[in-house]
């Protein structure tokens, strides 16, 4: 990449972007039907990392990209690398957001960088993000967005042999399948390709199945580390290798000084998604 394309992207630094939404009890409802949790009512606090569902992109159809996406260059810049990647978040859970109230998202891109990966070019863009309601600030977070190049077909997980745990360790299995997939991408409006079209993910993308949605990945282990710790104040996800349907997930937790270390790991022992809970 030439530092006149790289500059290019890095203009957009600063960039920020305000949107107004309703914790809808209806969209409420629904994110718990897909997630299989209970559903809170109007008036209670929205769970940790529900927010997801809100702030939806109004972007008609006919504009968005091939791969699902909406396109780059109005908020994002225009990022030319083919493949997008929510790659992880730090989220600061200062009080809920509450159901059945208005909320504002305040969004700034605070940096765009580049290097050299295993796949070729990477551009990392970070945004800033605070969730609020009235005047007080409910929730903080910073996103790592990653853009790629198209790499080599990712190989089919081949299972492995279940490892022991030690005793102290907590785990719990998820089976994400298809349906699970296609009804988060439903209730969240993620029209991203690789979630539901097998075609596409199998034959553009040459991954060997659906996959899994970091956010929703990064909910499951969140919600786990919440009922180790009673709640959650601080949540760290990084994603860390692909996740795909209808193979089963392995959330493993370890309790470390103040901090609950959990994973999400494939069937092949490779670990998808790592995180840090408090």
């Amino acid at each position: 990449m030439s530092p006149e394309e790289l500059e290019t992207y890095r203009a957009h630094v600063g960039r920020k972007q305000t949107e107004h939404d309703v914790v809808s009890p209806e969209l409420v409802k629904r994110f718990a039907a897909a997630v299989d949790r209970p559903c809170p009512s109007a008036g209670e606090p929205l769970p940790p990392m529900w927010h997801y569902a809100f702030f939806a992109t109004d972007t008609p159809t006919a504009s968005l990209g091939p791969d699902g996406h909406p396109p780059r260059g109005e908020f994002m810049p225009p990022v030319k690398l083919p493949r997008r990647m929510f790659a992880g978040a730090n989220l600061r859970f200062h009080r809920p957001l509450v159901i059945g109230e208005p909320a504002t998202r305040f969004s700034e891109i605070t940096s765009v960088d580049y290097r050299e990966g295993n796949t070729g070019g990477l551009v990392f863009v970070r945004v800033k993000l605070q969730y609020t309601q009235g005047h007080t600030v409910c929730v903080e977070e910073e996103q790592t967005i990653v853009y790629r190049d198209d790499g080599p077909p990712i190989p089919p997980v081949t299972p492995k042999p279940e490892v022991a745990l030690p005793e102290h360790d907590e785990k719990e299995e998820w089976h994400p399948d298809s349906v699970a997939l296609f009804r988060y991408s439903a209730v969240t409006f993620n029209g991203h390709r690789i979630h539901y079209d097998l075609a596409y993910v199998t034959k553009v993308e040459s991954y060997p199945g659906l996959v899994v949605h970091g956010p929703f990945t990064a909910l499951k282990l969140c919600t786990f580390a919440g009922r180790l710790l009673g709640g959650v104040k601080t949540f760290r996800f990084r994603g860390e290798a692909p996740l795909f349907g209808d193979l089963p997930v392995r959330l493993v937790a370890k309790k470390e000084g103040d901090e609950l270390q959990v994973k999400a790991v494939r069937c092949d022992g490779v670990v998808g998604m790592s995180a840090t809970a408090t």
